[in-house]
């Protein structure tokens, strides 16, 4: 195109968007309104608004309005429809128009002789509504669908959803992965940016167990993103939406509950509370000029988690030939946890007019964790031992130890959005500042027993579920507190994290029309800045007493409490003494002029350095999108550009016997990306869609894995390294879904996926270099660590998901109402060592179902949720696979209503199914975790 046509094309719009509007107030106007629940008031998001005998189809937003930017005509008829509503057709005049407009919806009759509207629907028809007129594939979850459920955190409402695979941390829901791909390939956002994650693993997701789930209006999974959308999200979005004031009276709501937990027998308490107020409504913005929402959330725990480890490792045995798959380590850990989460959320808009809406947020989320951790543990792997049998080892060590384990992550998070019509233009436009941190402070002291020899006395060896071992000299105890006659390591370690994310973003819309049918264009661009530090100082100290002031030898007597964990992973299993935090502490307080850095310092230092990082990362966007609607037929098509430049400093790290050396190195990369996106939605009539996608996408490595630090320990044999030449994942995706909506907010989809993935990441383990690794001599037979690029990867799959009342039913049995989905994911991924693997993170069955009862006033449901089993991660060869076990969970709640007030009780995980991982196959366990069932009742109060 001719620069001169590109100028002449620049000063038509130009001047279309400066025109006065009195130039064409004869020939058009705007048209700005609102959808409502006749009976309450409150907003209908997701309503298809539509003027009659014309294409000019819009969707209300979260507050239930709709703009129609230009609109040509003296009389305009609107019909109007929402899912489990009456259709409602409206006629407007100039002068109506000009006064506001609030179209009111009936529902529809669904009042069964004394079975009142379910309660189940109230929030659902939000949802459902909003989905059946997106214009790619999303699922959509409302608070008042997560407020149906006992889902504390977000992880936890998330893993209602079809295609989402959870991991736990200390019994509740923490990471989550869309599709079968791994966690880091999901983007999680708040109000449409990226929230910076101070995970200490270095994922670039942050654990979702900081965010009450009741902080938000709805979360939107969006597993095929449109160009208007970051590109990294090879898995998918996940978007945490905040609420808005919406009434011209007072509302809010407060709940508080206590509970229960079943191993630590400790209580938990939550307290919620809301409230917001529109305020200044005029004939011209009858809603109301300004809106002020205050929220806040706090949640109070005390768990328990009983739990086995264990590392498996190819090692020979005494007089037989060959080498076994023996453990190194096994351990046994008893957890006390408290756990508090507080979330804040503060929104106000502010509407000078009726197309011109300014929104600020702030929202504020803390998570602590005060852990205290006993562990009995068996040590194989010490230069001296061998084992002589499948079931006996000789020259072993055996330790018991106690780590108090502080943890406070925050995440701060401020957004200044607006949205502007001006005719048939509109223009969005923020900015966001996103803050999170992470202090880490722990204490650890270890007691042991060295060269004992050890048995397995259990009638079976080694590989028995849960091994019972014992000392071969029967004069040695593994209960007596005397064995542990070495205080041989006391450790401090403190970590430092922190995140920022800078965004700001502007995006142009223009409505206009191309053969007789609407189409709209939208150009935007984005500039983020971000970066992740971690700084981490590490102690090693031992006792200096020259003079025999204290008898070592007897330090572990004095620091024990007076009993033992009953009923141990759940079954008549010893675990022996525990280690009492305040005796341990008051020990170490009083004793600590006599403290001095330990023999074994330098380890200190090295882990300090090797975790110790700075990365830094500019990303520029832009794009370019339209969305054709004709008749049925909905396409949208697009690009997006996405340029990358990263910076990162760390060190690296040699040991020699106790000399550490350690220098500065950096490394820096720059991508571009070009991702183009094509989606289709054909409606085969009101109540059903085809919807077709194809796009492609990219996925960062985690933060953690691209600092080029390096790890040399000679004695320990060991090499690990950071990897700055890691490349980003790219994929192209297709999706197909074909989905049906039911009047009284219901659906039924059926939906295929197909993911084509270049050079996605992995942590490639080899036990034993065959040779030396290219840059570090004399490495032979070193284990090594690196997170590398694999080849390529596929994963495909089917995902079903059903939602319906049964209300055809005869009877009382008509409050029933059932929800379940299924997703079937398969993968095949190609490595330089592997063939024929499959992707880290990919289950290959995950379902969920619930069967809800409504009558009156009352409210039961049953919930079931099945992660499949899927690769942890996986390793140069499949011996070093870890695998996550599938794991079925059974929550329950119920409720009673009377007048504003709720009672309600709630029952989590009352199947109290462990989580197992097992390295390899499943005769190598390497987890067992118990985290025991919870129940807690409480009371609401809605002011509506």
């Amino acid at each position: 195109m001719k620069k001169s046509t590109l100028v002449h094309l620049f000063l038509y719009y130009a001047l279309l968007l400066f025109l006065p509007a009195s130039l064409h107030a004869q020939q058009d106007f705007r048209v700005r309104g609102f959808v409502v629940d006749a009976g309450t008031g409150n907003p209908l998001p997701g309503a298809s608004v539509q003027i009659e005998s014309t294409p000019l189809e819009v969707t209300t937003d979260l507050n239930g309005q709709f703009v129609f930017g230009r609109v040509q005509g003296r009389t305009i008829r609107l019909k109007v429809s929402y899912m489990g509503y009456q259709e409602e057709r409206v006629v407007l005049t100039p002068e109506r128009i000009a006064n506001g407009i609030r179209i009111s919806l009936q529902p529809m009759a669904n009042t069964i002789d004394e079975v009142l509207v379910s309660a189940n629907l109230e929030g659902q028809q939000k949802a459902l509504n909003q989905q059946r007129n997106a214009d790619n594939i999303k699922n959509i979850i409302s608070a008042d669908v997560i407020g149906r459920f006992p889902d504390l955190n977000v992880a936890e409402a998330l893993q209602r959803v079809p295609g989402v695979n959870i991991q736990r941390d200390k019994g509740e829901g923490s990471t989550i992965s869309l599709r079968g791909t791994p966690a880091h390939f999901t983007t999680v956002q708040i109000n449409g940016e990226q929230l910076p994650s101070v995970q200490q693993s270095g994922s670039r997701n942050e654990a979702l167990d900081l965010i009450p789930a009741d902080q938000l209006a709805s979360i939107e999974i969006i597993k095929a993103p449109t160009p208007d959308l970051d590109g990294d999200a090879v898995g998918g979005i996940v978007n945490l939406r905040t609420p808005t004031a919406n009434k011209l009276r007072w509302t809010g709501k407060a709940e508080g509950a206590m509970g229960y937990n079943d191993i630590s027998g400790g209580l938990n308490g939550i307290g919620k509370l809301r409230v917001d107020r529109r305020f200044l409504a005029t004939d011209k913005v009858p809603e109301g000029k300004i809106g002020v929402m205050l929220s806040g959330s706090y949640f109070s725990s005390n768990n328990s988690e009983d739990r086995l480890d264990a590392v498996w490792r190819e090692t020979e045995i005494l007089g037989q030939e060959g080498t076994w798959n023996l453990p190194q380590n096994y351990g046994f850990r008893k957890t006390e946890n408290e756990r508090k989460r507080t979330g804040v959320t503060a929104t106000f808009d502010y509407k000078p007019n009726g197309f011109n809406h300014l929104v600020f947020n702030y929202m504020f989320n803390q998570r602590t964790d005060h852990d205290v951790q006993n562990r009995q543990r068996y040590d194989f792997d010490r230069s001296g031992t061998e084992w002589i049998s499948f079931n006996e080892a000789t020259g072993a060590r055996v330790r018991r130890d106690i780590n108090l384990w502080d943890e406070d992550k925050t995440n701060h998070n401020f957004s200044v959005q607006g949205y502007h019509t001006i005719r048939s233009w509109q223009l969005d436009w923020a900015g966001s500042y996103t803050r999170s941190s992470r202090e880490f402070a722990s204490t650890r002291g270890d007691f042991s027993y060295d060269d004992i020899d050890l048995r397995v006395a259990d009638e079976n060896d080694i590989y028995s579920a849960y091994p019972v071992f014992e000392a071969t000299q029967p004069q040695l105890n593994l209960y007596n507190p005397l064995l542990y006659n070495d205080f041989r390591r006391y450790e401090e370690d403190a970590e430092n994290t922190t995140a920022d994310n800078l965004v700001l973003r502007a995006d142009l819309t223009k409505q206009t029309w191309l053969w007789g049918f609407p189409l709209s264009v939208k150009v935007g661009g984005k500039y983020r800045t971000q970066s992740n530090s971690k700084l981490r100082n590490n102690q090693v100290l031992a006792f200096w007493d020259p003079n025999e002031v204290l008898n070592l030898n007897e330090a572990f007597t004095r620091v024990i409490g007076n009993k033992e964990p009953a009923n141990f992973l759940f079954r008549d299993y010893r675990f022996g003494p525990l280690i009492n935090e305040e005796k341990f502490t008051g020990y170490i307080h009083d004793n600590r002029y006599l403290l001095t850095q330990g023999s074994d310092a330098w380890d200190a230092e090295r882990l300090s350095l090797n975790d110790t990082y700075d990365a830094y990362e500019d990303i520029y966007a832009g794009y370019a999108m339209g969305r054709w609607q004709m008749d049925r037929l909905m396409v949208l098509a697009g690009l997006r550009l996405e340029s990358n430049s990263v910076r990162y400093d760390a060190f690296d790290v040699f040991r020699t016997g106790t000399v550490v050396e350690a220098s500065p190195i950096s490394g820096d990369r720059n991508y571009v990306f070009f991702l183009p996106h094509l989606h289709l939605k054909y409606g085969l009539d009101e109540w059903s869609n085809l919807r077709f996608s194809v796009l492609r996408n990219y996925a960062r490595p985690n933060f953690v894995d691209v600092v080029p630090f390096v790890n040399y320990d000679v004695d320990a044999l060991r090499l690990q390294l950071g990897n700055p030449d890691l490349q980003p994942s790219t994929a192209w995706n297709v999706d197909a879904m074909f989905e049906r909506y039911f009047a009284n907010a219901g659906l039924l989809s059926v939906g295929v996926f197909y993911k084509n993935l270049d050079r996605f990441q992995f942590t490639s383990v080899i036990n034993s270099l065959p040779e030396p690794f290219p840059g570090y001599p004399e490495t032979q037979g070193f284990e090594f660590r690196q997170v590398q690029n694999g080849k390529q990867a596929t994963v495909a799959g089917v995902e079903v998901n059903l939602s319906r009342s049964l209300d055809f039913l005869p009877g009382i049995a008509k409050g029933l109402s059932v929800n379940a989905n299924y997703t079937f994911a398969s993968s095949n991924a190609h490595t330089q060592d592997r063939s024929d693997i499959r992707l880290p993170g990919q289950a290959e069955h995950t379902f969920n179902a619930m069967l809800a009862f409504d009558y009156k006033r009352f409210t039961i449901r049953g919930s079931v949720n099945h992660n499949g089993s899927y690769a942890n991660s996986i390793a140069s060869d499949a011996d070093g696979d870890i695998i996550q076990r599938h794991r079925t969970q059974l929550d329950m709640n119920a409720s009673y209503s009377w007048k504003n007030f709720r009672l309600f009780t709630e029952w989590i995980n009352l199947l109290n199914e462990p989580s197992i991982r097992y390295q390899g196959t499943s005769d190598y366990v390497s987890r067992v975790a118990y985290f025991g069932y919870s129940a807690r009742a409480g009371i609401g109060y809605v002011i509506r």
